[in-house]
């Protein structure tokens, strides 16, 4: 379809054009005026469109909607020109309905889509188009722009929303607040109570309101106060707050309330309304807050704070009473075993039963026991005369603690090291005489695995403290400052005495004390926990070393080895693997050629770390050795369940093996190397000084050897002068 374009003359203007008078207008010219008007300045869109859905002839507001420069550009063209495909496609959907049906389709919501419209609402209507015979020959339509009254309506229906739902909050939080809230009226009745204080006041609303506390049977003491409290308001118009504790219902129950009054239009106060809030759970928490912070949780024994608060009580009373006090430090012996290989809760049960125990033993409720931490324990004697009572205090403890605790059926024995401190000084501080006990507790445990026994702290203990204490700083310092140093000792095979390997051992090159043996350090070491570090170092400098002594030797000849002791706390530096690792790696030494030892002991005493340490290092390729094999716990046990290469026989039996009465030792090695062997196992014997024990050992079938019969430790460079040359080593059988 064409549609002429031709000017129309403005409003107001004559047939020529010229601004005038108005005219006298036919009926035709008046409906062009006013087609005009309504099309150039109408807000409201309007369209015409012929039946396929083009433009005939738009308003002004249509083409700035549509962003089309005039309306007369619009013309001939389709809502496929300026819309979406999907809102054309929509738009051509409805208006061919109505040509088809003729029925209008009023008030439709349309979101503009239109990048310059964008989020613009219109309200649409359209109706089908006629000519003057009633044949419909397109569509009309009218939009109005009404997205500020949807806006509007929006924010007016989120706000309704929003009320609707605070109201029902509120409603919500009043009747289900834990709070009990009521409102009492000035004759002390209650006219509204929540359920909360109707649960508080134990009767259902129904039989609450109207009546007053003293007519629900409250108790007088609480009665009186209350009525008291609420005349007040009523009276002066003033808030205030009640604290009280009442039995309701059979139950202690803890409140505070705040009573406000409600007044009406004049300010006279016609009503109080009571919020109350129970602390009774707080109460009880409180409480038991209080008693944990001077007692143990798990063995409900005191704790380190009410032992020392008690020490110092203790101490001001001395020279009221005439006596001593004395103090005994326990430490639990081989505790860590049962936590290791029984599980924290089979510990914790042993803890229980030792503390119950502790209390059967001491002499009179005077008498406190406290667990100091872990399995560390306490017991402070008052009124002590002399050593005598102190001893026979740790005797009876001694004696409590030797029958065997059991668990899941399994009898455990335990015994404990105590250290006794004592005074008659009441200058002495608490902090003291705990440490002089746990002082002489550690020299008790220094004497050796399971001895058990008590020891009084004395001048000797202070110097062995204050010596341990200067071994630690110098260890520190000598750590910095790289002054530890290895020697090596051969190991020969017995059979053809020719050199296997050699063990590190290690010397700290002291700048003042020269070169001192293990034996003066590495306890110290151990219990400051250096000896990661120190291990540490051994492991970097032994296994370089031998790398070095690879290069040197003809890769034709038998590969030599490498150990190291591990000592038990290395079992728990969680790294341990993974340096050992690294280290060879970073080295190049083979990882067979490095051979660990570890102790029976620090088998048994850490079993499941132990196990899993040891199962990593020989999934590595590093050979494991069982030194001082036995002279530990559980030997055979062990064999079955960590990963052995080496067995090394203790010098204890060697040294036996040329005494008139060493058959018995002799059979013992014999056991062992039997077994050994059965197991594919390597055997050692250790500390051959003598000729006869070495042919001793070689008649049994001992694989290997090591001792001053062979040759005492010596420098890397010594060692290689002396050992590492073609022959081997010297042979020493003449």
């Amino acid at each position: 379809m064409s549609v002429e374009k031709k000017k129309e003359p403005g409003p107001g203007a004559d047939q020529s054009g010229h601004a005038g008078a108005a005219p006298r207008l036919g009926g035709d010219e008046l409906d062009r005026i006013c087609l005009y008007n309504l099309l150039s300045t109408c807000a409201d869109t309007i369209f015409f469109k012929d039946r396929e859905s083009r433009f005939i002839r738009v308003s002004r507001s249509q083409a700035d909607l549509t962003g089309a420069a005039n309306p007369e550009e619009m013309l001939g063209k389709t809502d496929f020109d300026y819309f979406s495909p999907e809102h054309a496609e929509t738009t051509l959907r409805n208006e061919q309905q109505i040509i088809r049906t003729g029925v209008p389709m009023f008030d439709v919501h349309e979101t503009n889509a239109l990048p310059h419209a964008a989020g613009r609402v219109l309200s649409s209507t359209k109706q089908a188009l006629r000519d003057f015979d009633g044949k419909i020959i397109g569509i009309f339509g009218i939009s109005r722009d009404i997205t500020a009254r949807k806006t509007t309506e929006a924010q007016l229906l989120a706000k309704t929303a929003e009320l609707d739902r605070i109201s029902k909050e509120l409603r919500t939080l009043l009747e289900s607040s834990p709070d009990p809230m009521a409102r009492f009226d000035r004759q002390l009745r209650y006219t509204y109570a929540n359920a909360a204080a109707q649960i508080l006041a134990g009767v259902p609303e129904n039989e609450l309101v109207g009546r007053t506390n003293r007519e629900l049977g409250h108790p007088q003491n609480f009665v009186r106060k209350w009525e008291q409290a609420l005349r007040e308001v009523l009276r002066t118009g003033v808030g205030s707050d009640v604290e009280s504790n009442v039995l309701i219902a059979g139950t202690r129950r803890y409140l505070h309330i705040r009573l406000i009054p409600e007044k009406d239009a004049d300010g006279s106060v016609v009503s109080v309304l009571a919020v109350g809030h129970d602390l009774t759970d707080r109460k009880r928490i409180e409480d038991a807050l209080a008693d944990q912070a001077v007692h143990d949780p798990l063995t409900r024994l005191a704790n380190r704070a009410l032992l020392i608060d008690r020490i110092e009580q203790a101490l001001s009373r001395i020279h009221a009473h005439d006596g001593w006090l004395a103090v005994l430090f326990l430490d639990l012996d081989r505790f860590k075993v049962v936590n290791d290989s029984l599980g924290h809760a089979a510990g914790d049960a042993l803890l229980i039963a030792t503390a119950a125990r502790l209390r059967s033993a001491v002499r009179r409720s005077g008498d406190l026991v406290a667990r100091f931490g872990g399995d560390e324990f306490v017991v402070l004697c008052e009124h002590v005369h002399g050593r005598e009572d102190a001893a026979a205090m740790a005797g009876r403890i001694s004696r409590a603690l030797a029958a065997p605790f059991e668990h899941d059926g399994q009898p455990i024995h335990i015994s404990a090291s105590i250290g006794i401190a004592m005074t008659s000084d009441p200058t002495t501080t608490a902090d003291t005489l705990l440490r002089d006990a746990d002082a002489a507790m550690f020299r008790v445990k220094a004497r050796g695995h399971r001895s058990g026994g008590y020891l009084f702290f004395d001048s000797s203990v202070r110097e062995q403290v204050v010596s341990q204490l200067w071994i630690e700083g110098e260890l520190r310092r000598a750590l910095d400052e790289g002054e530890f140093r290895l020697v090596y000792e051969p190991v020969y095979d017995l059979r053809e005495r020719r050199i296997t390997g050699m063990e590190a051992l290690i010397r700290w090159q002291h700048p003042e004390r020269g070169l001192l043996p293990p034996s003066t350090f590495l306890a110290v070491a151990e219990e400051c926990n250096l000896i990661l570090p120190i291990g540490r170092w051994v492991l970097r400098e032994a296994c370089g070393q031998m790398s070095a002594w690879n290069r040197l030797r003809d890769s034709a000849r038998p590969r030599l080895t490498m150990a190291v002791n591990l000592s038990p706390r290395q079992f728990d530096d969680d790294g341990l693997v993974t340096y050992i690792s690294d280290t060879l790696q970073s080295t190049g030494l083979r990882p067979e050629q490095l051979c660990l030892e570890v102790t029976e002991t620090a088998v048994h005493e850490a079993p499941e770390s132990a196990q899993t340490v040891l199962s990593r290092l020989s999934e590595l390729g590093v050979q494991i050795a069982l030194d001082d094999f036995g002279t530990g716990y559980s030997s055979l046990g062990h064999l079955r369940r960590i990963p052995v290469n080496v067995l090394k026989i203790d010098r204890a039996f060697v040294n036996g093996l040329e005494d008139d009465d060493g058959d018995g030792d002799a059979a013992i090695v014999t056991a062992v190397i039997t077994m050994a062997h059965a197991l594919g196992m390597t055997t050692i014997g250790e500390g051959i000084e003598s000729e006869a024990q070495y042919d001793r050992l070689r008649a049994l079938g001992c694989d290997q050897g090591q001792g001053y019969l062979f040759a005492e430790p010596v420098s890397a460079a010594a060692f290689e002068a002396l050992h590492l040359g073609d022959g081997g080593g010297p042979d020493r059988r003449g």
